[in-house]
């Protein structure tokens, strides 16, 4: 998986938030000592702000933003799950449907975008999510693609882009992709999410 950006400031408003519920924690642990009247072995250091910091960031960026973006707290589309569509391309003049199976690993922070055919199999290395247009809500990233052992011949390692537009009612994904300078084909994508 690697980092994806988003056009919102929520990141920076909700590491404020787990910062001020780590001093409280470390806080009342502290008290929670103090009351019971005991001390930790000196082996042993009391738990820091930055320790609590570190437990809670794990948990949100992990599991607990799924949450929040359920109940509308968090902006970020939560695109985690198995996707099963089609590609046409300007390979053959957009004329078939190419069965494809999306699948998205996704954090708060971090991402990975795998796309698979019968002749290929493609990873993202960088992503974006853009959250602020008109349309809705979009996932861009860019990958690179490795044709298996039975590809077409004239099929090779190249990098691309995607852009997919997430429908929420719809639960899919659509959009267009271009290749690289080896391939130099374009075409459309369309997937809908099977599974989370």
């Amino acid at each position: 998986m690697h980092p994806y950006s988003i056009n919102t400031e929520e990141r920076k408003n909700i590491l404020l938030v787990l910062a001020v519920l780590s001093i409280a924690l470390s806080w009342g642990f502290y008290k929670i000592l103090d009351y019971l009247q005991t001390s930790l072995p000196w082996w042993i250091e009391n738990p820091s702000v930055l320790f609590f910091y570190g437990i809670i960031f794990v948990i949100f960026d992990k599991w607990l933003w799924r949450y929040f973006t359920f109940i509308g707290l968090i902006k970020t589309p939560n695109l985690n799950g198995e996707w099963n569509g089609y590609i046409k391309s300007s390979f053959d003049d957009h004329a078939s449907e190419i069965k494809a199976t999306l699948k998205i690993f996704q954090d708060w922070t971090r991402i990975k975008v795998l796309l698979v055919t019968e002749q290929s199999s493609s990873r993202s290395e960088t992503a974006s999510i853009i959250i602020s247009t008109p349309e809705g809500e979009y996932l861009s990233y860019q990958y690179i693609n490795e044709p298996k052992p039975g590809a077409v011949e004239t099929m090779s390692i190249h990098r691309g882009t995607a852009r997919l537009l997430f429908n929420k009612e719809k639960n899919s994904l659509e959009g267009e992709y271009y290749s690289g300078r080896d391939r130099q084909n374009f075409g459309s994508l369309y997937f809908v999410r099977s599974s989370k």
